[in-house]
């Protein structure tokens, strides 16, 4: 595997390839963006190639047998530690310590990649520093994290940091049509609402659950609109039924208010996030007086930071109900 399939990340990719030709590849590595913004795809990358026994140009050959191993995931020169739970604890690292001190078998590297390394405990983590202060001079350590700084500062000093950017919205399209090709339902929408994130916006595209939450929650946005106080109650029951899904409801519905703040001041749907609501945005565009899409968008994220802080659930969502359903 080479660096070929990585969309973006430029800044990393060369850096990463230029250390490979010049032999400069340091003993420990974290690498840290958001969830799904490919951290691990090229970690595997940059450990194919540092496997290769005939590498060329900072490439790997994909032919050799440590090319083949590593494509179907049986070599032993690089080994991927996991949170089985919630937490990567003090054994799995203490595996760690007794194995790397064996020189690798097929390679003239050993690689350990810890993915989620946030998960690991403190205790993990403390143990952990030991092998970054006197690694074997074969052995290189890959952190992947979404969380910096719930790394410890003992280790963050003793690696190498690359900050993963997130993609443009013409990257997301052109991964999504690679994968799914180029008819792909709701686009527009999921390219903008995974906010650059390639694994997110994946995800949803192949999610049936979400574009039926999707399709609810727009309903429900201009629902309110016309509804009594009475009606709430009924509302507030998808709510409840979506609980673990808060975020994401919240997150559509100041989509709508956006799109319909914009083809209220410009009737241009071009723009919109929900293109393929697009005749129902402008088409009640005039029903919301311009402060009221603004009061909107700022009750949707009072909501979300009450439920962040603990705040009674029903409550919360009931009064944003009502705050949206003013007139």
């Amino acid at each position: 595997m080479n660096f070929d399939s990585v969309v973006g990340q430029r800044e990393v990719v060369d850096s990463l390839e230029n250390a490979i030709r010049n032999d400069k590849v340091a003993h420990a590595y974290i690498f840290t963006g958001p969830k799904g913004i490919g951290k691990r795809m090229v970690a595997e990358a940059f450990a194919g190639i540092l496997l290769c026994g005939e590498r060329s140009g900072g490439r790997a050959c994909g032919r050799c047998v440590c090319c083949q191993m590593v494509e179907n995931g049986s070599n032993p020169d690089f080994i991927v530690i996991e949170a089985e739970g919630n937490s990567i604890g003090i054994e799995e690292i203490r595996k760690i310590q007794s194995e790397i001190i064996v020189k690798p078998l097929y390679s003239g590297k050993k690689i350990y990649l810890i993915a989620d390394a946030d998960k690991m405990t403190v205790q993990a983590q403390n143990c952990l520093l030991k092998t970054l202060e006197e690694p074997p001079p074969y052995a290189v350590l890959i952190l992947t994290t979404s969380n910096y700084n719930a790394i410890l500062e003992t280790i963050r000093s003793r690696t190498l940091k690359y900050g993963f950017k997130k993609n443009t919205q013409d990257e997301i399209q052109g991964i999504l049509e690679r994968k799914l090709g180029t008819h792909l339902e709701n686009i527009n929408f999921i390219r903008a609402y995974s906010d650059g994130v390639p694994g997110v916006a994946l995800e949803l595209a192949g999610s049936e659950e979400f574009a039926a939450l999707r399709e609810k929650t727009v309903e429900l946005v201009f629902k309110l609109a016309k509804s009594k106080l009475v009606d709430i109650f009924t509302i507030y029951d998808f709510f409840e039924a979506n609980k673990n899904n808060i975020d994401i409801l919240l997150d559509i519905m100041l989509l709508v208010y956006r799109d319909l703040l914009i083809a209220k001041k410009s009737r241009n749907g071009n723009v919109l996030i929900n293109s393929d609501k697009k005749d129902i945005i402008l088409r009640n565009a005039e029903n919301f007086p311009l402060d009221k899409l603004v009061a909107n968008i700022e009750e949707v994220e009072t909501a979300r930071r009450n439920i962040k802080q603990n705040a009674n659930y029903q409550l919360a969502v009931e009064v944003m109900l009502m705050k949206l359903q003013e007139e």
